[in-house]
């Protein structure tokens, strides 16, 4: 009868310790498939980082290129509205002072869209309309082109600058997703470690799941 018993028991205990070897073989198994695509979702992360890292140093040299550009073409703007001013204060004395040959070769001497505002501002009768503009400089026909060429380049500096910035916080995105796909690493890394089935499961589900969440993240992020 003892035998008997001592048989089953043995039996029970070597059917457990197969499971348990089959267990620890496919917490193994799982361990090792895992931690290798973390390696890789960790190398190619890093990788982004810098990539995007880069970018945007490049884009905010571009940025404070063309802003410097506008600032350049703003100040030219600025020298050539102020020549034009005198020459249109000039254009007026000689008018008020009946002084029309002056005039004539004054305004014959006008920048042609100076010229073209100070028709439009004339055909106003600033004289006697008090809703004229107090000057032809304040009429929509007077455009320098210098002035056009600066907000041109002040617009394109603010893109690059948030072009600049979203190239940052994407390169932030990569260095957190590192982050994520080491701690993945670190959780399939000791699965199997523990010698106590609940612990070694809880780590391999908690690496798996850390690193499905990486990979949807990584698939919601673009690539360079």
């Amino acid at each position: 009868m003892n035998t008997a018993s001592n048989d089953e028991t043995e039996a029970k205990t070597f059917l457990s310790q197969g499971q348990g070897d089959r267990f620890d073989r496919w917490v193994e198994f799982f361990s090792v498939i895992v931690l290798s695509l973390a390696t890789v979702m960790t190398a190619w992360c890093g990788y982004q980082a810098a990539q995007w890292d880069g970018e945007q140093a490049n884009y905010y040299n571009l940025a404070t290129t063309a802003q410097v550009a506008a600032s350049q073409k703003a100040n030219e703007g600025m020298l050539r509205a102020s020549t034009q001013v005198g020459l249109f204060v000039e254009y007026a004395a000689a008018i008020s002072t009946e002084n029309m040959e002056l005039a004539d070769f004054l305004f014959a001497r006008f920048p042609t869209t100076l010229k073209a505002a100070t028709d439009a501002w004339l055909a106003l009768k600033p004289l006697q309309n008090p809703d004229a503009p107090l000057t032809p400089f304040d009429m929509d026909a007077y455009v320098l082109e210098e002035q056009i060429e600066s907000e041109k380049l002040q617009a394109e500096s603010v893109e690059l600058f948030r072009k600049a910035n979203e190239a940052n916080e994407l390169s932030d995105e990569y260095v957190l997703l590192t982050v994520i796909f080491a701690t993945v690493l670190f959780f399939t890394g000791v699965a199997g470690k523990f010698q106590w089935r609940v612990l070694d499961a809880a780590m391999l589900i908690m690496g798996i799941t850390v690193f499905i969440y990486g990979a949807v993240r990584i698939l919601n992020s673009p690539i360079l």
